[in-house]
């Protein structure tokens, strides 16, 4: 009973984030995404040495992280029914709300509204959006649809099976500091290094296990080819992964150049096929979708399946 339970809330949750769309005026994510970013304010010293950037950037993820797991455990402790608590929990962390950006996106474009296109980009993505053009918005809209996407909901899930909604959370609580830490700073500060490298190691065999297993599902050959060729080169590692993912399963161009802070990155781009358009951005969310409910689908049957041959 106490299985079918979980099976239950978990379901409820993850159906209700895909269905129903919260308001960002009250949404917690929005509460704490505005915490780190004043608290990386307050804390980071642009001319202080690497080691105290270390240190200080360390403690400013670390200690509001674990104050919030604290609270959530004790009311876990105190609850009634804590495993609807976690269920809540699962609930606001998943976030699909980019995807619903990027269909406006593919509109403005095919109307040639590139200023407005820009303009709701630049909610969605860190890196400056002033000056790029009609393919640099379409190529940086995937970019953030296809990291989102798996980072904002599959893994968030992963962790909430493996460790429980308080992994899920910390899980989720470091991508909202570096979201916020990252509009703030360029991505090679050393404040911000902590908090890439613990999201690295946590993410590495995550990341990995997802892409291989979406791959057997779509095309693998070129999926594998261009994880050789590309994936494995990319810094990060695990963006590079995920990007390799997409750009194979949708025959197009992903990542490459950046500016982050009126600074130039050289990110390498991945794959060979044509650059972007508009309607890319349209195939893109279907095949999110078909890739959300196959994914879904098969976690119950596994879910199921485990809970029959154990009883």
């Amino acid at each position: 009973m106490q299985a079918h339970t979980g099976l239950l809330i978990f379901l409820l949750a993850t159906l209700s984030a895909i269905g129903f769309r919260t308001s960002s005026l009250y949404h917690p994510n929005v509460v704490m995404t505005l915490l780190f970013a004043n608290l990386a304010q307050k804390v980071y010293r642009p001319k202080s040495p690497a080691s105290y950037q270390w240190l200080s950037g360390s403690l400013a993820f670390v200690l509001p992280i674990l104050v919030t797991l604290l609270l959530l455990a004790t009311l876990g402790y105190l609850s009634f029914y804590p495993q609807w608590l976690g269920g809540l929990v699962l609930f606001l962390c998943l976030d699909i709300q980019h995807e619903r950006r990027a269909k406006r996106i593919a509109i403005l474009l095919k109307q040639q509204q590139k200023a407005a296109a820009r303009q709701l980009l630049g909610a969605m993505v860190n890196r400056d959006v002033e000056t790029l053009s009609l393919m640099g918005i379409c190529k940086a809209c995937l970019d953030s649809l296809a990291l989102r996407g798996i980072r904002h909901f599959y893994l968030v899930i992963v962790f909430y099976l493996i460790g429980g909604p308080l992994l899920a959370l910390s899980y989720k609580l470091m991508l909202l500091c570096e979201h916020a830490w990252r509009s703030k700073m360029r991505p090679d500060t050393s404040f911000i290094r902590p908090l890439q490298i613990s999201l690295s190691i946590l993410e590495w065999l995550p990341v990995r296990g997802l892409v291989v297993i979406m791959a057997l599902t779509q095309n693998l050959g070129k999926t594998l080819h261009y994880l050789k060729h590309y994936g494995q080169f990319y810094q990060p590692a695990g963006s590079g992964w995920i990007l390799s993912l997409f750009a194979a399963n949708l025959n197009t161009q992903l990542a490459g150049p950046r500016f982050y802070q009126q600074q130039r990155f050289d990110n390498m781009r991945i794959g060979s096929d044509a650059p972007p358009e508009a309607e890319t951005i349209n195939l893109m969310l279907r095949l999110l979708a078909t890739m959300r409910w196959f994914f879904l689908c098969a976690l119950c049957l596994c879910w199921l399946t485990i809970n029959i041959l154990t009883h």
